[in-house]
């Protein structure tokens, strides 16, 4: 009898414990479910919401789109790290692509680009350029919706998409697509270089897709956009397809660099893109355009609008940004010491700021210093030296608060003849801007504060002969005083690929 119910306790205890330990692995089962799902406000209850869930792919197209036929390729992404101006030559490390079936893709591949890709002697080549488009780096697929707390509201058309390019096309795409002399700009300049029935055209950084568009309403023959970001690739191709041209424009989900010649009909007439940002080179695209212009994707004639390209920088003093970027006393305190803090090394841009240039008042010191020169049908990686030194004759006489950024880029509607008849003009110029509000929200100017304690970088020859001829350095930064007449050194040091400047004066 006791043994009898000696073994009916161990069976109750027995049991007891298995019921807890199934409890809490189904507590745990739980509690990793809960902390890997999306935002309540991502599960809808649609089917195609849920579609998008379970895919973890932003897929706007699924929902809004469904006629289109043009073919997104989506090769393996590089990693981040990687950059023209790090990658050696001998790293020839290429990554195949198919080519897409003729039934899918709007523009087929011709038998000239077949022809010339077999022929085409292999040029080795870099994986990306520095600045990778938002949304389209191997680790940038953060979801936008994950940065709410669970009882906030994220529509389901962002709530999966990456932060970066949420972020990105509301901080300058829509300012940018609404800047219509720069719209006007880019569509005069296809008019006047496409032949209707005859020029093919690609474009590098599509975006939206709206220079594939414009090239395609012109007549081009064939329009291939490229464009490295998935959802920004799904977006084009529903815009394309609003528009009734999915027939004459094909969109490739790949960077330029992963751009391989047989991806297209054939090598193009006319290269267009629109990658610069608020400096001339702040999107690296010199890099990307001397990448397909270097691999023999363009033909030697094939035309880059825009062609050319001068990155500025002036002087000029403003006493307003006194206000916002340092301090001196209130009421009898001294309070400059806080000024020991101000950053005089990095370049700003004014949006940063929260302020147009063109709606504040300045005075330029001088006459704009063209810090870079670029032909992009020429022009190559390494074509300035990373320190650069200037002389400046001083035009109008005060204290140089900062050094303000800005660039310009031209091109011509004539094929033969460059004129200023002919001229077209696209600035950031703040004079430029003074009625452009969405060029100063999308692009605007960059400046740098000045501090007279940071020394003037030496030349080579200089630095080799120089005796410990230091400046001594300050607690707090100095101003900056010109004289008119007088000349002047400024100095310019810059980045391997030229996207990060840095001023002394």
């Amino acid at each position: 009898y006791l043994y009898s119910i000696s073994l009916f306790i161990i069976i109750c205890i027995s049991l007891f414990l298995v019921n807890i330990l199934l409890l809490s692995l189904i507590y745990l089962l739980f509690f990793f479910l809960m902390i890997r799902r999306p935002p309540r406000s991502t599960l809808s209850s649609s089917s195609a919401a849920s579609d998008v869930y379970k895919r973890q792919v932003y897929n706007p197209i699924r929902v809004s789109c469904r006629l289109l036929t043009t073919t997104t390729i989506q090769p393996p992404q590089p990693s981040s790290t990687q950059t023209l101006s790090t990658m050696p030559a001998k790293k020839n490390h290429k990554v195949p692509h198919p080519m897409p079936k003729a039934s899918q893709q709007s523009a087929p591949a011709s038998t000239e680009a077949q022809a010339s890709a077999a022929n085409a002697k292999p040029v080795k080549r870099a994986k990306t350029a520095g600045f990778i488009p938002p949304g389209a780096g191997k680790n940038d697929r953060n979801a936008f919706g994950r940065q709410f707390d669970r009882h906030f509201h994220v529509p389901d058309r962002i709530a999966l998409a990456p932060t970066s390019l949420v972020e990105a096309v509301n901080d300058f795409h829509y300012a940018m697509m609404n800047d219509t002399p720069r719209n006007e700009f880019y569509y005069n300049l296809l008019k006047a270089h496409i032949i209707p029935g005859e020029t093919g055209v690609l474009e590098i950084g599509a975006g939206s897709g709206l220079l594939s568009m414009m090239a395609a309403k012109l007549g081009a023959k064939w329009v291939v956009a490229v464009e490295g970001s998935k959802e920004m690739c799904e977006l084009a191709k529903c815009n394309i397809a609003q528009n009734n041209l999915q027939d004459k424009i094909t969109v490739l989900n790949m960077l330029s660099t992963n751009l391989e010649l047989g991806d297209l009909p054939a090598r193009p007439d006319v290269l267009v893109s629109e990658i610069f940002g608020t400096l001339l080179l702040g999107e690296s695209a010199l890099d990307y355009i001397e990448d397909v212009r270097h691999r023999k994707i363009l033909k030697p004639d094939t035309k880059i609008i825009p062609q050319h390209g001068v990155q500025y920088a002036v002087p000029i003093e403003c006493p307003t940004l006194d206000k916002i970027c340092g301090v001196s006393s209130w009421n009898g305190i001294d309070l400059s010491m806080v000024n020991s803090l101000r950053d005089t090394a990095s370049v700003v841009f004014t949006k940063k700021y929260g302020f147009r240039m063109s709606t504040i008042p300045f005075k330029r010191l001088s006459e704009p210093i063209p810090v870079l020169s670029i032909d992009f049908a020429k022009t190559k990686m390494g074509f300035a030296a990373d320190k650069q030194n200037f002389k400046v004759k001083a035009t109008e006489s005060g204290t140089a608060h900062a050094m303000l950024l800005f660039w310009k880029s031209e091109d011509y509607t004539s094929k033969t003849e460059e004129t200023d008849a002919n001229k077209l003009v696209m600035s950031t110029d703040p004079a430029d801007t003074l009625d452009n509000f969405p060029r100063d929200m999308q692009w605007g100017q960059a400046i740098q504060l000045l501090d007279a304690t940071n020394p003037i970088l030496p030349t080579e020859e200089e630095e080799s002969s120089a005796k410990g001829n230091v400046i001594p350095a300050s607690a707090l930064p100095q101003p900056v005083v010109w004289t008119k007449g007088e000349e002047y050194n400024v100095s310019c040091v810059s980045s391997d690929d030229h996207v990060i400047l840095q001023f002394t004066a």
